[in-house]
């Protein structure tokens, strides 16, 4: 929605590994990382970041067992089997410099807070399924599913003082315990036992991108540093 107007959008063309979009209503470009018009009558206007899941089917099921699920237009072309693999061929068109601490293509988890950025190198969750941080002087939580797919970020504040959580190995569902109440939590950021039972963490807008696209597009983002 801009201005009142339920925008139409179908995909126009790629620019440096980011998709367009086209509003059939006046015709601006928007592109698909930012949200942000690049030309045409809505130039600069940007539309609202909304809240969304990163999980597999099999626990969006579980959460959701009366969900529907969208179908696709089998009119439509399908995405090819060898498309990841296409693009990870294609040049990247941000320069890397000399000093970069990582690949271009390395898949990072990008949280903004108050305006403060910081990349968050996937790799890392996947070897400790938690990281904890603080960005703005809010302090957050990083969590993977049992699944080794499905990603969350909450802040982590809870009456006043910010909750530790630890992974607890092996467990699936994935279960996190908090270090200093023994208050067992879930996925969806909800404390299942222990003296903070039925507490609910508040989820937090992250984006999965390559790092050479979220520091285009994120130029005072910090990194994450084990």
């Amino acid at each position: 929605m801009v201005d009142g107007r339920a925008l139409t959008f179908r995909l126009i063309g790629i620019n440096n590994q980011n998709f367009l979009m086209e509003d059939l209503e006046t015709g601006s470009w928007w592109q698909q990382v930012t949200g942000r018009a690049i030309s045409g009558p809505y130039k600069g206007r940007a539309l609202e970041q909304m809240l969304h899941d990163e999980v597999t089917f099999g626990l969006w099921r579980r959460e959701h067992p009366a969900g529907r699920v969208l179908g696709l237009d089998e009119r439509q072309s399908q995405i090819s089997a060898n498309w990841e693999a296409g693009v990870a061929r294609a040049p990247v068109v941000t320069p890397r410099e000399s000093d970069d601490p990582l690949e271009p293509r390395t898949l990072v988890i990008g949280v903004t807070i108050d305006g403060s950025s910081r990349a968050y190198p996937r790799r890392v969750l996947d070897r400790t399924r938690v990281l904890l941080d603080e960005i703005a002087g809010t302090p957050i939580a990083i969590l993977a599913g049992a699944d080794g797919h499905s990603i969350r970020v909450f802040t982590r504040t809870v009456d006043g003082r910010a909750v530790d959580l630890l992974d607890r190995v092996g467990s699936s569902p994935a279960r996190y315990i908090d270090g200093e109440t023994g208050s067992e939590w879930d996925f969806s950021g909800r404390a299942l036992s222990g003296p903070l039972a039925g507490r609910q963490l508040t989820r937090v807008k992250h984006i999965s991108d390559f790092w050479f696209d979220w520091r285009q597009h994120n130029p005072g983002t910090s990194l994450y540093r084990e």
